[in-house]
């Protein structure tokens, strides 16, 4: 095993001996909206397309967060997890590291990958892009790992938090994350941070390396990082002595991860560009019971290559071709010890796939008041895979490796009515865009998804948008064909029927589940006074009706849900001999007997079916708001920027059952998320400071409610430039960062398990007050 400390330490010689004098650079981390974006200086191109639009050029009318690369590093954050799970409209459950046992299937931590989560919909519901393509999904419940790219390739992170599979296909129900590399680099620029938690474990370490050249025509950017923690232990906090002092709050982590984006000239109307990946991540955690030692043990690798070719047809057309190939392969170990006995051990693979290719073209069609109407149009295959093993004590115990494959086609028109050169009283700029996505999946469904968005400015500082959509999300292939199981019971636990009577119950994957589907809107504003300039204020108002939610829907007593006429939907009462048998057949271990009797298929008087099926609607609304400001100050600049995030989230699971509240409750989001933060700059020194907070919870999972009260964490930070550099990177800096200075601490909460986390690990860290210092080096 390499030595890393090693490493450490040649980085930050590497560094030191390089210095060389540069000029002075100051520029302030800052987070940007849409109308930032389309006012993107001259080198990064008119023709840039923003997420949310096809279309080059386009405003988009949704809202879009941007996260660049500098306020990212200002923050402290080493890597972009980190950086989404800070936005309030991201929820911090699902697979992130740190996320403990307690929070149910969809929380639990299968390789400690950082996903993407808007609005708390699930991974699976928030789409991530890298430079606008597909990643291969990470692990089993569809998303991806943002972590995967080094934060020394990012350009900025594009959040469309809306539902778009008008515009990308399935996934994109909340909306869509855009990872954006960096397009032009010259020169090498190296960074390392080393830091530590104040109370003790989560010694972190980091060093990246990032090169890159460019000519006349072309150019390319590596870029290398590496990542080291150590773990969190039970003994280390005082608010889990609950569990066995040895067990594991926060997992040890190595991670690797490498990029390479370039791009060529071929003549004067073609450029050739390929965008590859490749990351590998180990971790470990362990848990313990009175009785038992859980080790687990899960090693992930990645990797993608994209490459792509743009033609200047001409008239202003340019026509794109796409491919993409990615594999994502999760090596998972998990060793059970009990205090007496034999050791059992399960291992195997999510091993996930992807292949695709997209042709298309785009560009404008007739003049209207407003500018160019412009059309794009494409389409394209994707071929989705996902093979499960899994050994006990090496001996095969369950397996599947399917494929879904998926053909489409997309529209997408922007008509610019009025723009701001008409000086017509009343209306400063109109535009309209339309978008219609076909999407066919042979043997599951097919689905066709439009989208209409408004911009109407009434003067030049104020901003209306509004936007309509239809999105859907195919199952998961882990939620299709994971095994299932099919278990027969004495109806007299259920207490009816005789005693010969009998009772069929099945739980866990189902092939026959289809897509979930959602119907959203919102309706903003955005405005930036004359009268004081630098300001921005924006809101956005959001509805999300999503129904067809794939579930268990059972997830407590199966007892209780018998007797319980809410459930009386998913009972079947006279099920069939032959469906009976049809699901003996496909059971993981065929049919397992418990009433000490034998089957008979006419003594069976109810069917359960708990399998993963098309069940539960969901109702999401709620308000994000967002004030910044940048300005002089004395001899420098300041930046002010407050995001804030209301969110409205119920479930109902079966018209008869009443209706369940899911934000605000605990491994759920808070009803309300803020995070406000202020920097300084001036003569190559900047300050920084942000206050994270997180509204109350309410724990409704036990007889008597009870309320967690509101977090709050302060991060504070300085960088110097002691030598300037030009762009975004100083020739030398060095840095401090103070995270939750104040070293707040999660609530403890009633646990149902001897080893569940005593605490909501989906939205309160336990990582506590963390020191870290950095050093940076572009020559």
């Amino acid at each position: 095993m390499p030595n890393y400390s090693h490493i450490m330490s040649a980085a930050l010689a590497t560094i030191i001996a390089g210095m060389l004098p540069q000029t002075i650079f100051a520029q302030e981390p800052m987070q940007t909206s849409q109308e930032d974006e389309a006012q993107l200086p001259a080198d990064e191109g008119s023709d840039i397309v923003v997420t949310g639009s096809r279309i080059r050029g386009a405003a988009i009318a949704s809202d879009v967060i941007t996260l660049d690369q500098i306020s990212i590093v200002a923050a402290g954050q080493i890597d972009l997890g980190e950086a989404i799970r800070s936005l309030p409209q991201n929820f911090g459950g699902g697979q992130n590291p740190g996320v403990g046992s307690g929070g149910g299937l969809i929380n639990n931590n299968i390789n400690s990958g950082s996903h993407a989560n808007l609005r708390g919909l699930g991974p699976d519901a928030t789409l991530t892009l890298l430079n606008g393509h597909r990643l291969p999904y990470d692990s089993a419940f569809g998303g991806v790992d943002i972590s995967a790219v080094p934060l020394a390739a990012l350009d900025r992170i594009e959040v469309v938090p809306d539902g778009a599979s008008a515009l990308y296909g399935s996934d994109a129900v909340a909306g869509v994350v855009n990872v954006i590399l960096r397009s032009d680099f010259d020169g090498v620029a190296t960074s390392a941070q080393i830091g530590g938690s104040t109370d003790g474990g989560y010694f972190r370490q980091q060093a990246s390396i990032v090169g890159g050249k460019t000519w006349n025509g072309g150019g390319f950017l590596i870029a290398y990082d590496f990542a080291r923690n150590s773990e969190i232990r039970a003994r280390q906090r005082s608010y889990a002595t609950a569990l066995n002092p040895n067990a594991t709050l926060y997992p040890s982590l190595n991670r690797h991860a490498v990029t390479f984006s370039a791009h060529q000239r071929l003549g004067e109307n073609v450029v050739a560009k390929v965008d590859a990946l490749y990351a590998r991540r180990k971790s470990q955690t362990e848990s313990r019971s009175p009785t038992t030692q859980f080790l687990i043990e899960p090693e992930a690798e990645t990797y993608t290559i994209a490459p792509s070719i743009e033609v200047d047809l001409g008239s202003g057309w340019q026509a794109k071709l796409l491919g993409v190939f990615g594999r994502d392969q999760t090596y998972y170990s998990t060793t059970t010890t009990p205090v007496t006995g034999t050791a059992r051990v399960a291992n195997g693979c999510y091993c996930n796939g992807i292949t695709a290719f997209e042709a298309g073209a785009e560009g404008p069609l007739f003049a209207l008041g407003g500018g160019d109407a412009r059309l794009a149009i494409g389409g394209g295959f994707r071929r989705n895979s996902l093979g499960y093993t899994q050994l006990v004590n090496a001996t095969p115990s369950d397996a599947f490796d399917v494929t879904r494959r998926s053909r489409y086609a997309y529209g997408e028109l922007n008509l610019p009515f009025v723009s701001s050169d008409l000086n017509i009283r009343g209306v400063d700029r109109l535009s309209v865009s339309a978008a219609l996505r076909y999407e066919d999946y042979p043997g599951l469904d097919r689905l066709a998804t439009p989208r209409l968005g408004l911009i109407y400015a009434p003067i030049p500082e104020l901003t209306l948008r509004a936007s309509w959509a239809r999105s859907f999300k195919a199952p998961t292939l882990y939620q299709q064909y994971i095994p299932y199981e099919a278990i027969l019971l004495p109806g007299a636990a259920f207490g009816t029927g005789s005693s010969t009577n009998t009772v069929f119950y099945t739980a866990g994957g189902n092939p026959d589940v289809k897509p979930e589907h959602a119907t959203s809107w919102t309706a903003g504003f955005e405005l930036r006074p004359q009268f004081l300039e630098g300001l921005t204020v924006s809101a956005t108002y959001y509805d999300i009706r999503y129904r067809d939610r794939v579930v268990r829907p059972i997830a407590g007593s199966i007892a209780a849900a018998f007797r319980n006429p809410g459930f009386a939907t998913l009972i079947d009462f006279s099920p069939t001999a032959s469906e009976l048998s049809a699901l003996i057949a496909g059971a993981q271990i065929g049919l397992q007997n418990f009433t000490g009797r034998a089957y008979n298929p006419a003594n069976v008087i109810a069917f359960i079916d708990n399998r993963n099926i098309n069940v539960a609607a969901q109702t999401i609304r709620g308000l994000d708001a967002r004030l910044s400001w940048n300005g002089e100050l004395g001899r420098g600049r300041l930046g002010l920027d407050v995001d804030a995030s209301w969110l409205e989230s119920s479930q109902l699971l079966t018209p008869e059952l009443p209706v369940v509240q899911l934000s605000g409750t605990v491994f759920n989001p808070p009803k309300f998320r803020l995070r406000a933060a202020a920097n300084y700059r001036a003569d190559g020194l900047m300050l920084t400071s942000a206050l994270n907070f997180t509204g109350a919870l309410k724990d409704r999972r036990f007889a008597i409610e009870r309320q967690l009260k509101p977090g709050a964490t302060v991060d504070v930070g300085a960088s110097y430039d002691i030598i300037g550099g030009s762009d975004r990177d100083a020739g030398l800096s060095v840095s401090v960062t103070i995270n939750n200075l104040l070293n707040d601490k999660p609530e403890i909460i009633r646990t149902t398990g001897p080893t569940d986390t005593p605490y909501d690990s989906t939205n309160f860290s336990p990582i506590g007050r963390f020191i870290a210092i950095g050093i940076r080096r572009h020559w």
